[in-house]
């Protein structure tokens, strides 16, 4: 399948940036959402995205290039960062134009422009005097921040590491990378302290290579400028990681590059991407052909906070591209992040009972109208409508959600039972969806739901029965209204999610939404 090319709007990663530049008598301000993980409660384990939307005196703001070097120890990764230049280039200019300070940080080769007036610029700053214990220092790994590090490094991208011939020295930065007149060119903790105090520069944008080391790690890096007071934010669609699918968790370069990202959002700063200063898709490199899963967890009784993120590390790391989306805990009718639908090739809703802000549902409504294909599980049948309560002002509901888009016609409140009986639906030809299957073995408790008639565009695939109810289907495939195809199950409670034939289920559903085959 074609992967999608449309503007992500965040999550991940990935968000689209509410962008505006306002210019007063003596300052530009850039206007941006920042995008974090907080826990969804104490000690949980368990995170929701959180957008914040800052306004950034871009002179008081430094853009940051790390260690974007014209070689590297590792092959793959020198080829990916070749891509870069030309976007970081844009980002730069746009930056510079409106008045933020723009600083080259190739570690260990500054002496290469030695004789430059960027150069000089950094050497002959004033010593500040409130300069922190430990600035010039790598800051490792530190802390609880870094307990649940994500992923593996083995020091290089590949299997085998890359011999010493089969690269060049170090030498100096891209020269593909514009170094402006007015730039900095540093890699030295203190200089760069003594710049941010003398222009008075409290926000730093972190772009370069490779996340889960030098730019974390530096003396300049966001270990350090965080610990020490500076507002950062890392550019995550502008790094890369030195991670190979060789490494735990055994997932793809990209994907681990997303979990050192999330990684940061939880424990570090917030990320942004590059969207915030040009009007351009995100970027990304040219082998990252991952279809893009949006999977947005609001409700309660399924815990899929807990289960869907559990099945995508142990099953789609390697072959997809996954954001996870949930309800804010102090608002369950704001789901922040729900644009990046416009970025998804698919999307998986379990969802219940949400009346999203007017501007949050137009984003679901155009996911659906233009036919992308859809999955929904458990209560998705009640998504977008609230029995009995109108929607708090500004909010919207979409009773016929279930009908026009899930095939379904919820018609009663769903029986919560232990005891459905899962059978194959008479007639049920979807040979791929069943594949590998063992529908006997599928059992424990769901929420039972009255749903026939089933659209005329829709097909069982699973029927259940609890005792002294008529049986209904219980997993079925639709062509919305849009055309879109769309697989909803009522199953997915959390006990399914211990039973290896739903998650091959679901797995199945999710090739099939795609339009990929089946292993």
């Amino acid at each position: 399948m074609a992967r999608s090319r449309v503007l992500l709007i965040s999550i991940l990663v990935v968000t689209t940036l509410n962008v505006g530049f306002t210019c007063g008598q003596s300052t530009q301000t850039l206007r941006l959402k920042l995008r974090s993980r907080q826990e969804t409660a104490t000690d949980s384990g368990y995170f929701h995205v959180v957008e914040q939307q800052v306004q950034w005196d871009l002179k008081r703001t430094a853009l940051l290039i790390c260690d974007m070097w014209d070689s590297n120890g590792c092959v793959p990764a020198i080829e990916r960062s070749l891509e870069m230049p030309q976007r970081m280039n844009q980002v730069t200019r746009a930056a510079r134009q409106r008045g933020a300070t723009i600083i080259h940080a190739p570690s260990s080769v500054v002496d290469f422009y030695k004789d430059t007036p960027q150069r000089k610029r950094a050497l002959n700053l004033p010593i500040a005097q409130n300069k922190p214990a430990g600035l010039d220092s790598w800051c490792h790994r530190i802390d609880k921040r870094d307990l649940d590090y994500p992923i593996e490094v083995k020091g290089c991208c590949c299997a085998t590491r890359c011999p010493p011939g089969s690269y060049k020295e170090i030498t100096r930065q891209m020269a593909a990378l514009e170094i402006h007149k007015d730039d900095v060119i540093s890699a030295s903790g203190s200089e760069i302290w003594n710049l941010f105090e003398h222009r008075g520069i409290d926000n730093l944008i972190i772009m370069g290579v490779h996340t889960n080391m030098c730019v974390l790690g530096r003396p300049f890096g966001i270990r350090n400028m965080v610990r020490f007071g500076k507002n950062v934010a890392l550019m995550r669609d502008l790094t890369d990681t030195i991670y190979g699918p060789h490494a735990a968790p055994y997932v793809s370069h990209f994907t681990g590059t997303d979990l050192i990202v999330e990684h940061i959002e939880r424990n570090w700063c917030p990320t942004l991407t590059s969207t915030a200063f040009i009007e351009a898709p995100e970027f990304r490199f040219q082998e990252d052909q991952r279809p893009h899963i949006v999977i947005v967890m609001a409700e309660d009784e399924y815990k899929a906070a807990h289960t869907l993120p559990a099945f995508a590390r142990q099953h789609l790391g390697k072959e997809y591209r996954v954001t996870f989306l949930s309800s804010n805990p102090e608002d369950r009718h704001d789901i922040s992040g729900i644009e990046t639908l416009d970025d998804a090739d698919l999307a998986i809703f379990c969802i219940h009972q949400r009346l999203l802000p007017v501007e949050q549902l137009a984003h679901v409504r155009k996911f659906c109208r233009e036919g992308k294909p859809l999955i929904g599980i458990g209560s998705t049948v009640d998504a977008f409508c609230l029995t009995g309560d109108k929607p708090p002002a500004g909010h919207q509901a979409w009773p016929d959600f279930d009908r026009d888009i899930l095939g379904a016609n919820d018609s009663s409140r769903p029986d919560l039972d232990p005891g459905i009986t899962v059978t194959t639906s008479p007639g049920a030809g979807a040979r791929q969806l069943l594949r590998g299957v063992d529908v006997r073995a599928i059992t424990g408790t769901n929420s039972f739901f009255t749903v026939q008639p089933l659209a005329d565009s829709a097909t069982a695939i699973l029927q259940g029965a609890i005792a002294g109810k008529k049986p209904q289907p219980v997993a079925w495939t639709n062509t919305n209204v849009h055309g879109g195809r769309v697989f909803y199950t009522s199953l997915g409670h959390h006990d399914n999610f211990r039973q290896t034939p739903f998650e091959r289920l679901l797995l199945n559903a999710i090739q099939w939404a795609l339009d990929q085959s089946s292993p």
